[in-house]
């Protein structure tokens, strides 16, 4: 861990509670709330008992410059506060106090303080790369102190010594990164079977409407969103994928269907050689639960046929029966998996 850097704390690492100015009243500009602050603006402090009434974009703002320092409690601000701009902060130092309490050092994500590596083409061909964008060091200076007392329940968020406003917008940043906030959207709405295009639509209205998260929303892309489906649905569908082997894979979905009291028969079917083509063997599996079985008994006169291709990587083929009901309703009657089209398969497993 680094040792605490005079400029940046100031040469001070009391907490808030040990060392105050007098204090004034202000008027935050954004709300009807009233803000006691100090009078060195250097060192104001947030210290209204009732909730903030903030959008998400006015806290955003709040915390992206940090014109005067303020207090918010310890729960408030990490449930409410910090994940909007996770993605405008990172860790840079941090330091442990005598009684306890902490104090963190977070600058911006562009100041990146070294330059990227550059490789000769020689030794690193343009084909063999991914490329990318690189982003220039040192592109901005800013940097904010978060204190937490042991004392208090709330959080003192403050300016750097010397530390000036972003030299970029926020919305740079959220081109750069998305926050934490708007990541927790796009992950509760992933575990959901939709498309990457419905997810961002879906985001940025429930952004938009009941968050108030509008501003920050308006850069998230289709390929980022289709990316967190990926990583979260990924293992939730780990069970789907199955063996590599197609006897082995066939086996084990006949099993699964078994224990879910499917009623299931494997079959294989041997075609008799044609002119120009060899014998061959094809197989498939019928699968039903036994009270469709029964409306097939019933209302199976009437039946309609549906194929699905590029269900499965064997390429196998899934055949869905329907039959019209007593109350005239199209209802599932059986499934069946080929692995042909052909007739004499198709034939057998009906």
């Amino acid at each position: 861990m680094e040792s605490p850097n005079p400029s940046l704390t100031s040469g001070d690492t009391s907490t808030a509670d040990e060392k105050r100015a007098p204090l004034t009243t202000l008027a935050l500009s954004l709300t009807n709330t009233t803000i006691t602050t100090t009078a060195t603006p250097t060192a104001t402090s947030l210290m209204s008992t009732h909730p903030l009434n903030l959008t998400p974009d006015e806290k955003r703002a709040l915390l992206f410059n940090v014109d005067n320092s303020f207090e918010v409690l310890e729960e408030e601000f990490d449930e409410h506060w910090w994940p909007l701009v996770s993605n405008v902060w990172t860790d840079y130092n941090h330091f442990k106090l005598k009684n306890g309490g902490t104090w963190k050092v977070f600058t911006c994500r562009f100041t990146k303080h070294r330059d990227s590596s550059k490789r000769s083409k020689e030794e690193n061909p343009d084909k063999k790369r991914r490329k990318t964008m690189i982003r220039p060091s040192g592109l901005c200076q800013a940097r904010i102190r978060i204190l937490r007392s042991v004392s208090s329940k709330f959080v003192r968020i403050e300016r750097c010594k010397n530390s000036q406003n972003h030299s970029h917008t926020l919305e740079d940043s959220d081109r750069l990164k998305r926050p934490e906030a708007i990541r927790a959207l796009v992950k509760q709405e992933a575990v959901k079977s939709y498309p990457p295009v419905a997810i961002v639509n879906a985001v940025k209205d429930l952004a938009s409407s009941e968050l108030n998260l509008g501003n920050s929303v308006q850069e998230l892309k289709r390929k980022e969103v289709a990316n967190i489906k990926y990583k979260l649905r990924g293992p939730m569908e780990a069970h789907l994928v199955g063996s590599d082997k197609l006897n082995s894979d066939v086996s084990e979905a006949v099993s699964y269907l078994k224990k879910q009291e499917y009623y299931v028969e494997h079959y294989h079917t041997s075609q008799q050689p044609t002119k120009g083509i060899s014998r061959r063997s094809t197989q498939g599996f019928v699968f039903a639960r036994p009270q469709q079985f029964e409306k097939l008994r019933l209302y199976g006169w009437l039946t309609q046929m549906d194929s699905i291709h590029k269900t499965n990587k064997h390429d196998w083929r899934l055949f869905t029966l329907y039959i019209r009901d007593g109350y005239g309703c199209w209802d599932v009657g059986a499934h069946f998996f080929v692995s042909n089209e052909d007739s004499e398969t198709i034939a057998q497993a009906l």
